[in-house]
């Protein structure tokens, strides 16, 4: 008996045993052979799995006997479907090499810190869009202002009912605190700040990157609440693209993007055409969208003499004509009782250079330069009676940079200085004084990478600028400016990652506000340096960031939570006094904007999803008393959903909420919600697409009267003016 008992004992064993094989495998990167710390190892159609240790190790039990699939997948690489017969020879170490994903956004290389890192390493909190480009172009071709709306905290503020001017408000605060980079070139904002994200179409557009907060460290003045860097298209490649787009609201499109190789040499160019009929949605007689035409061309030419020398030239020819206000005075019509045009006129012509040149592995210079010219023509006749405001002037600016970029494998140092030049120069001769004003700033930076261990990396850095600023008759004596960053970012799981950030920063006092845009400038006052400084900040964020495929094909979730905390002492008010005169002063306030973002994104497939919520607490504090910032709502949600069959069809929803928003006068709006879908259809080379949106027809015409005393001039804008509409178009891939 007791026989029987141990032969069976020893079959089962045998049996148990010959079910229970393992699998032993190193997981390396494969193009630098780096050990990948926490890759999964699972057996495909079971929960059987393990992570690999801090050598790259991982032992895989338990795997039945038979033809088994084990997939080995890590974040940001290509999975590796691996097939086995079992049983195998036990004590072999298998190596396991993934390569690099193209696709997954935390392999982006970021450049508007010029730390040569990715989105997955960057101790700086930065946000990447890259595939919503596309689809963002088919609803807006001619601007962008859709398309920077894509990421969580961030308001285009329209800043005047006549000429549907706008600005970019990032986590609540005024759009004269975000500073727009082209290329990393900054020659965006001043008196060109409230049309720049309306006279930029995105065909061209590759790639665009924020980093909220405090920036000032990394490009200077301005980038008080965050910076927006738009990246072009290289000559990578021939290709030719073109877009024609309708809407029913009287917009029309047309815009070509060519992009050609021939050896060392490279070249592309974007030439666009917009044309938009006015529109009256609510029909009171008053524009809700300006009539414009407006003209782009922006050619490109690359030259790579070798593998160590990299030169690029390219210039940006502008010119757009904008009328808003009467129907009947655009139409140069004769008006009866309703009087108001705001006809506005603009060019723009800019030039950018940059050369770098590798002298080793390890260390690249880049000499960097650009040239803008911007003339703008604002003239408002405000009533029958003649009265109106004229304002024309030329901003013109510089920007040149010389940076060294020293790259090792666990640090990156940026050791740079700039110069950058504003000038602007008023031609309305009726205008005394003149509202003359120049701004000459000297920067010197340094900026250190550390990745101190395969956990932890470091970043910081220390910018000292000089700003000479005056006007006619008043000068600052030049201001100096210290400004310090500090970065880090830990990785407690290869999932899981947290980041915690700070920085100061500063603003130069200028008559370029959004404030100032109703009035068309008229009366308002030149800057008075004997009394004005500038505006100074301080800020942090912590973030928190999960991302995980679980081990499965066409499955990616991302999670991500932020906290955010800026303050900005001696904050620029405008004020009236008693002869209708406008003036800035500063009366020892603080501006203060804290709250948080909550991001998810969720991929399943051919389905992306994703929900964004922002609570946002900015108001101005003057001892005891906090008045809240006007047109900032405290709650608001965007989001979209997405199904995208590759080379066929790409159908989108997309939804955004904002609460109630204070206005001037205290009063508070109701809520807003609005909501589109676009559905695109892939016929070999050619794409068709019909997009509809705020298909609700949530607008502000709906609560009330928009008008001012019978005027748009003074309209707090917190709604959309168009309402709904539908726009078709057909894309064209040569």
């Amino acid at each position: 008996m007791i026989k029987r008992i141990l032969t069976l004992f020893i079959v089962a064993f045998a049996t148990i045993s010959n079910a229970q094989n393992t699998f032993t495998a190193e997981v390396l990167d494969s193009e630098n052979k780096e050990v990948l710390i926490g890759a999964s190892l699972i057996l495909k159609g079971t929960t059987n799995g393990v992570s690999t240790d801090v050598t790259g190790l991982a032992i895989l039990k338990n795997i039945p006997s038979g033809e088994q699939t084990i997939v080995v997948s890590y974040i940001g690489y290509e999975d590796e479907h691996l097939r086995f017969i079992f049983p195998i020879e036990r004590e072999k170490v298998h190596t396991v090499l993934l390569t690099p994903s193209d696709t997954e956004i935390d392999e982006i290389i970021i450049e508007a810190t010029r730390g040569n890192r990715t989105v997955a390493n960057l101790p700086t909190r930065t946000e990447v869009l890259t595939e919503e480009i596309d689809e963002a172009a088919s609803m807006e071709p001619s601007k962008i202002s859709h398309l920077i709306t894509h990421s969580t905290g961030i308001q285009v503020q329209t800043t005047a009912a006549g000429s549907n001017g706008a600005v970019v408000r990032i986590q609540g605060l005024n759009g004269r605190y975000t500073q727009m980079l082209k290329d990393g070139f900054p020659l965006y904002g001043g008196f060109s700040g409230s049309l720049d994200i309306l006279q930029i179409p995105p065909l061209d557009l590759r790639q665009v990157e924020y980093v909220k907060g405090s920036a000032s460290t990394l490009y200077g003045g301005g980038a008080i609440s965050g910076l927006i860097n738009l990246l072009t298209k290289k000559a990578n490649k021939d290709e030719t693209l073109l877009h024609i787009n309708l809407s029913h609201i009287g917009a029309r499109d047309f815009n070509a993007f060519t992009s050609k190789r021939f050896g060392k040499w490279g070249f592309t160019n974007l030439a666009s055409m917009h044309i938009h009929n006015p529109y009256d949605a609510d029909e009171d007689g008053f524009s809700d969208i300006a009539q414009v035409s407006k003209f782009n061309f922006n050619p490109k030419l690359f030259y790579n003499p070798n593998k160590k020398t990299d030169l690029y030239f390219g210039a940006t020819i502008s010119k757009e004509n904008r009328k808003g206000g009467s129907m009947s005075k655009i139409n140069n019509e004769n008006p009866d009782t309703l009087y108001f045009l705001d006809k506005q006129e603009s060019s723009r012509f800019t030039t950018q250079f940059s050369a770098n040149y590798k002298f080793s592995e390890t260390k690249t210079i880049t000499l960097k330069n650009s040239i803008s010219s911007f003339d703008r023509y604002i003239n408002i006749d405000e009533n029958i009676l003649g009265t109106s405001a004229t304002f024309v002037g030329n901003q013109l600016n510089s920007f040149t940079e010389l940076n060294l970029n020293i790259n090792k494998e666990k640090q990156n140092i940026n050791i740079g200085i700039n110069a950058l030049s504003d000038k602007f120069k008023e031609d309305n001769f009726f205008s005394q004084p003149l509202r003359n004003q120049e701004y000459q700033t000297l920067g010197l930076y340094i900026n250190h990478l550390w990745d101190v261990t395969d956990k932890l990396a470091l970043e910081s850095g220390l910018r000292t600028d000089k700003v000479d600023a005056s006007t006619l008759n008043t000068e600052n004596g030049g201001q100096s400016f210290i400004l310090p960053k500090i970065s880090a970012l830990y990785k407690l799981t290869p999932e899981l990652s947290i980041r915690l950030g700070g920085g100061m920063g500063y603003r130069m006092p200028t008559i370029f506000n959004e404030e100032a845009e109703p009035y068309g400038y008229k009366n308002v006052q030149t800057i008075d340096f004997g009394n004005l400084i500038a505006e100074e900040s301080y800020g942090s964020n912590i973030d928190f960031k999960y991302q995980s495929t679980f081990g499965l094909d066409n499955v990616l979730l991302s999670l991500n939570q932020m906290f955010f905390y800026n303050v900005i002492d001696n904050p620029i008010t405008l004020n009236e006094n008693d002869i209708d005169n406008l003036f800035y002063e500063q009366t020892n306030d603080s501006l203060f904007s804290k709250g948080y973002e909550s991001q998810i994104k969720l991929t399943v497939g051919k389905f992306t999803w994703f929900f964004g919520y922002t609570y946002t607490d900015a108001y101005l504090e003057n001892g005891k008393n906090k008045n809240p910032l006007t047109l900032t709502p405290k709650h608001s949600i965007k989001g979209d959903l997405l199904f995208v069959v590759e080379d066929k069809w790409r159908i989108g929803w997309d939804y955004d909420y904002k609460s109630g928003q204070f206005l001037n006068n205290s009063h508070i709006t109701e809520s807003l919600f609005t909501t589109g879908i676009i559905v695109e259809r892939t016929i070999d080379n050619f794409v068709i697409f019909l997009n509809a949106e705020n298909f609700t027809d949530v607008r502000q015409s709906n609560t009330g009267n928009v008008l001012e005393n019978g005027s748009p001039q003074f309209t707090e804008v917190w709604a959309p003016l168009d309402g709904y509409f539908f726009n078709m178009g057909l894309k064209i891939k040569l």
